[in-house]
């Protein structure tokens, strides 16, 4: 298992030296009386160290309980890796580097890369079982591939996308598409499973209860998955309903 110990002792001098910096920006600005946006933008930059650094320490100490990093290391990976992005997009635009509407409209396409990240990694657990499991995987890579482009147009407001109504049907077969194949590629991994007991799953957390036997769950990233899967199963068919 990897030892984060390092990564802590990082974050937690992020986050002590950050309070200090502030402390004194602050005290500067009181002693000379006048809070300018040079100060603001300081103090802004160095809460934003402060968010980040929260961040990554909460994702560590869920690792702790979860193993999270052990059994999601894509998504994991693509998590530290946004973090990282996630704070040079906000201190770009607390500096006026890039507009407020561009900072929007990247952190609506971090959540889209996390959420698809989260969503590969866990079908990566199905693959190598059976043939025909490891195709449904990968075709559905191409379909959430297929989604994920097809939600930036909205994202950043392209309009000569939008304007079409065949667009926005051609994206709602996709997102049909693509959650029936993962909900297909997680019944048959179940039943997979249920046919080899003797394997342990990586979408299971064991529960150990005091004198009884170990129960198992499904991880809480599966269940986000599933419950983000059936809102994006519905919402096609709500709106050609209605």
């Amino acid at each position: 298992m990897v030892d984060f110990a390092e990564f802590k002792k990082f974050f937690m001098f992020n986050l002590i030296g950050s309070l200090i910096v502030a402390s004194l920006v602050a005290v500067v600005s009181v002693l000379i009386g006048e809070f300018n946006q040079t100060a603001q933008r300081s103090l802004w930059t160095l809460s934003m160290v402060i968010v980040h650094s929260f961040i990554s320490l909460a994702f560590i100490w869920d690792d702790k309980k979860q193993d999270t990093f052990e059994t999601f290391s894509f998504f994991s990976n693509v998590i530290f890796s946004l973090v990282i992005v996630s704070f040079l997009t906000s201190i770009f635009g607390i500096w006026s580097i890039i507009t407020p509407e561009s900072v929007g409209n990247l952190y609506q396409t971090y959540f889209v890369v996390a959420f698809a990240a989260l969503h590969a990694d866990i079908l990566s657990k199905a693959l190598h079982k059976e043939t025909y499991l490891d195709v449904i995987v990968y075709v559905n890579y191409i379909f959430i591939l297929i989604v994920v482009s097809l939600i930036q147009p909205i994202i950043w407001e392209l309009k000569s996308f939008m304007s079409y109504d065949l667009f926005y049907r051609v994206l709602g077969a996709m997102a049909i598409i693509d959650g029936t194949l993962t909900i297909l590629a997680i019944i048959f991994y179940k039943l997979y499973m249920k046919k080899h007991p003797k394997i342990e799953s990586p979408l299971e957390n064991n529960l150990q209860g005091t004198g009884e036997k170990s129960k198992r769950k499904l991880s809480i990233w599966v269940w986000i998955l599933i419950i983000y899967l059936f809102f994006q199963f519905i919402f096609p068919w709500f709106f050609w309903i209605f």
